[in-house]
């Protein structure tokens, strides 16, 4: 997968850490990574094949908005001609499925050609905070395996939730809210074929 930051990105944030390090680059890879798999496409522009069942209807959404590019469409192993390329994917005046379901395989180059301020500071943030937890010490990412669930002042008391129920979380989780604003900013939901 695509890095979607450099070492150069986190020069700016100042926060003390050793770039030069060997868990920088894996750090980079990992929450960018995280950033993706949220998207549900990747973000920045690229070569994908896809495969999307295909509805009655004119319009076949494709993820990793926005298409700048197809290379072929396929339908059965039978290479399909007619369509209109579109911001969200292709329009077909007939439909996308006359029989049934059908998958719809698509060559495409989709994504944006630069990655957006707000996703290279929300990789960087992830990023600086695997290596400040690396730094102190651990050898692995901090587990956050429980919740507080009571907190107590007078003679200082802390009680935390555990058990199956809660989610393990470390410096590279992104929360339940943030996922679902990616994967609808990068129109996430088709299954990716694979990248070229």
């Amino acid at each position: 997968m695509a890095e979607l930051i450099s070492k150069a990105d986190l020069v700016q944030y100042g926060a003390g850490i050793d770039l030069d390090g060997p868990r920088v680059e894996m750090m980079i890879q990992i929450a960018s990574e995280a950033v993706i798999e949220a998207a549900g496409s990747p973000i920045a522009q690229t070569r994908s094949v896809v495969d999307i069942p295909a509805m009655p209807s004119r319009v076949l959404r494709l993820p990793g908005l926005p298409v700048t590019e197809v290379h072929s469409v396929f339908i059965g192993g039978l290479a399909v001609t007619g369509w209109t390329r579109i911001t969200a994917g292709l329009y077909l005046p007939r439909g996308w499925s006359t029989y049934g379901l059908e998958t719809v395989t698509v060559d495409y180059t989709h994504g944006l050609p630069f990655v957006p301020a707000d996703i290279k500071d929300l990789v960087a943030r992830m990023t600086i905070a695997g290596l400040l937890a690396a730094q102190d010490g651990a050898d692995a990412l901090a587990l956050n395996n429980g919740r507080l669930s009571s907190f107590a002042i007078d003679d200082y008391r802390e009680a935390y939730a555990t058990g199956e129920e809660v989610e393990a979380i470390t410096e590279m989780t992104l929360p339940e809210r943030t996922r679902q604003r990616l994967a609808k900013r990068f129109g996430g939901g088709a299954t990716v074929g694979g990248s070229l």
